[in-house]
């Protein structure tokens, strides 16, 4: 693909190319999007060992995790927005991507300025730890070039150009991934990994500009038309960021703070508040699990519910809600329940036994995410019912509870053997509170959510899976796999003699599986 790609609108598809593309197209993204993931894990798994201590993973852990906070605001909403812009005028791609990238480069770079700027205050002032500072300064680098790649992305994922925006996506993965690790076995320390990062993004950026082109000046949009369709996504986004990542800094902080109020070494209250983290980032690691298997449910749900409205078919909306909500609760308890019973074998698998120390919030935060997930595709029926300014609301609501709930709780708690335990149960009331708000919000609204028989059952195979994996001896990585195979063993069972599944539905999973082995 040649510069001019991006400025030449492509002959109409017919109907069947349409749908080749489309399948190729979602087998290309879900591919890339499936390394990513993989990568993403081996990563996270691995840094832990190749950094020197949990205080060093936890010190790039906290930095992480605000850079992932901002870049998950400008890249999914930058993304989704150029997208619909060039899909609705492909003849106008070329000026709307140049648009697009103006606007990024403004709002990317004033964040990434002021992130530059104000580098030694976050570091030193908000996290106690000046040693911050220079990973901060990196990360603005991250930001201007994330920044400017999603646009690029959009404006390729507008042209239906699938196969070309997963090479790019996989591209970048390999240079994120292969950066940090090389960097970690290197010796370099945390800031190396955090350098092989934004080398990571900052190539992968220049060559997107090199090979999609930075579009052409044209016809342009008012200003207002993109801010105003961005803005309900940008507080979205940053709410959904906020609820996943905030703890991290948060405990970070907290951490540091009470520790200097005891009169301990400012220095040593930095490394002691890394650790903390260290340990916590390995918890979310694998909490995150369920949340990552079943978010896929919400980009399947959503065109489903607006199509059924748009046709005035309330009740097929009804039917999708509850069989998305039902699947995804039977899914995310399956692997949660297990993690959840079984934590210090799940951070055993891969972690060096000091990170054990995290198992306690893995059992909440595993748990957490259930009700985080559900939340996520509740919000997403909402918004195609055509209010996203209530998901959003209400995803600010659970921004202020995990805010109140992890500086009450964790300095209520103090520092010692329950603060991770502590933190966690912050994070888990906000999810809690995201979930309650959200489906009162969509049973009023359609009169369907979760059958209380459904939610009963699936509760009570939860516990019996939860029990299992608990009671079983997981002291060593074998026992620890029997205890997790145990407990998911034993919530299918709950969940058969329940009658919750039933023998339809394990006919449909093997036919199902019939068909894609003839496929393949």
């Amino acid at each position: 693909m040649n510069r001019a790609a991006i400025e030449q609108a492509p002959p109409a598809p017919t109907q069947t190319d349409g749908s080749a593309r489309a399948g190729r197209g979602l087998v290309s993204i879900t591919g890339a999007k499936l390394y990513f993931l993989v990568a993403g894990y081996a990563a996270q798994l691995l840094l832990p060992r190749l950094l020197a201590s949990p205080e060093a993973f936890g010190f790039f852990s906290t930095a992480m995790s605000f850079v992932s906070i901002v870049n998950g605001v400008l890249i999914n909403a930058t993304i989704q927005v150029v997208s619909k812009r060039v899909s609705e005028d492909p003849a106008r791609a070329a000026p709307t991507l140049r648009q697009a990238l103006e606007l990024q480069l403004l709002l990317g770079g004033l964040v990434a300025g002021c992130v530059l700027v104000l580098a030694p205050i976050l570091a030193g002032q908000v996290l106690l730890d000046p040693l911050l500072t220079p990973l901060f300064r990196l990360s603005a680098i991250v930001i201007i070039s994330y920044s400017l790649y999603a646009a690029m992305i959009g404006a390729l994922n507008g042209r239906q150009q699938f196969l070309s925006q997963a090479r790019f996506d996989m591209t970048y993965t390999t240079l994120r991934t292969g950066g940090m690790l090389g960097a970690a076995a290197l010796g370099f320390g945390a800031l190396g990994v955090f350098a092989g990062f934004a080398m990571a993004t900052s190539v992968v950026m220049l060559a997107a500009a090199l090979i999609v082109g930075t579009g052409s000046r044209g016809e342009r949009r008012p200003w207002r038309s993109w801010l105003s369709f961005m803005a309900p996504l940008w507080l979205y986004q940053l709410c959904l960021n906020l609820i996943l990542q905030v703890d991290v800094t948060l405990l970070k902080r907290s951490v540091a703070e009470i520790l200097q109020h005891s009169d301990t070494l400012a220095e040593t209250a930095a490394d002691t508040a890394s650790r903390y983290v260290g340990f916590y980032r390995a918890a979310q690691t694998f909490a995150f699990v369920p949340y990552q298997l079943i978010i896929s449910v919400a980009f399947v749900v959503f065109p489903m519910v607006s199509q059924a409205l748009s046709l005035g078919d309330e009740d097929t909306a009804r039917g999708y809600i509850r069989a998305a909500l039902r699947f995804s609760l039977l899914v995310l308890l399956a692997v949660a329940a297990p993690f959840a019973g079984a934590a210090p074998a799940v951070m055993r698998l891969v972690y060096p036994e000091a990170y054990v120390a995290g198992a306690p919030a893995l059992a909440v935060l595993a748990l957490a995410m259930v009700a985080f997930s559900l939340f996520v595709i509740a919000a997403t029926v909402m918004t195609g019912a055509g209010r996203p300014g209530l998901a959003a609301a209400v995803a600010s609501l659970a921004v202020v509870v995990v805010l109140i709930g992890n500086l009450g709780l964790v300095r209520y708690i103090g520092v010692g053997e329950h603060t991770l335990l502590a933190a966690a149960s912050g994070t888990a009331l906000g999810t809690a509170t995201a979930l309650i708000a959200m489906g009162v919000a969509v049973y009023r609204r359609f009169g369907a959510f979760l059958a209380p028989s459904t939610a009963l059952r699936a509760l009570l195979a939860g516990a019996a899976a939860f029990a299992v994996a608990a009671a079983l001896p997981h002291q060593t990585r074998v026992q620890g796999l029997l205890a997790l195979a145990a407990g998911a063993i034993s919530y299918l069972a709950a969940l058969y003699l329940s009658r919750e599944i039933t023998r339809s539905d394990l006919e449909t999973v093997l036919n199902m599986l019939r068909r894609r082995r003839k496929k393949s």
